[in-house]
């Protein structure tokens, strides 16, 4: 009986030791300087290689995108959550845009949130072409959107992704506008 507790004993002490065995890998930190860091910008393209003057409006654009495709992807909630956000990042000077977007984070439902973000759209436009310093962004245009109508959206790659069909009609629209910097 002894010896047979001794040789499931050790086989199991010889799992427990080298399950556990701490394997150690080693980590590297690799640093880059500026010009290191505007080759590999270079090298590979960004989706959303756009930059602004100022940190608010960066804010409001990376927000606005999350709308947008949450709206492409009739996800309400996450709309919602985005256009929350973009109100969080204004302050009393643009009241008018913070309303529009507090406005869309209220939504009852996804059409709402559409139509607000048709009008934000609207108002957002000098803000985004006067503060843009670096990328591109793409003017959009649905012009059966709100019952033929139209509406417009911001986009940062040539993809049409129609925030107002979202699922019905996601490549319905064209490219009206390429914003670069001003010089």
């Amino acid at each position: 009986m002894k010896y047979t507790r001794k040789y499931w004993l050790l086989p199991l002490l010889f799992f427990v030791f080298t399950s556990c065995n701490d394997k150690k890998q080693e980590q590297s930190v690799e640093v880059k300087t500026e010009e290191e860091v505007k080759e590999k910008k270079e090298e590979i393209p960004d989706i959303a290689d756009s930059s602004f003057k100022d940190g608010m409006t960066g804010t409001v654009y990376h927000y606005y995108l999350k709308v947008r495709t949450a709206l492409f992807n009739d996800d309400l909630e996450a709309a919602k959550d985005a256009s929350q956000n973009i109100a969080n990042s204004f302050d009393d000077d643009f009241a008018e845009l913070k309303s529009l977007s507090e406005e869309m984070a209220k939504a009852e439902d996804i059409e709402k949130l559409r139509s607000t973000f048709s009008d934000f759209s609207v108002e957002v436009e000098s803000l985004f072409k006067q503060n843009l310093s670096e990328g591109t962004i793409y003017k959009q245009h649905c012009p059966m959107a709100f019952n033929n109508k139209g509406a417009f959206w911001f986009a940062e790659v040539e993809e049409i992704k129609n925030p107002y069909k979202g699922e019905e009609m996601p490549k319905c629209g064209s490219i009206k506008e390429t914003i670069k910097p001003k010089k």
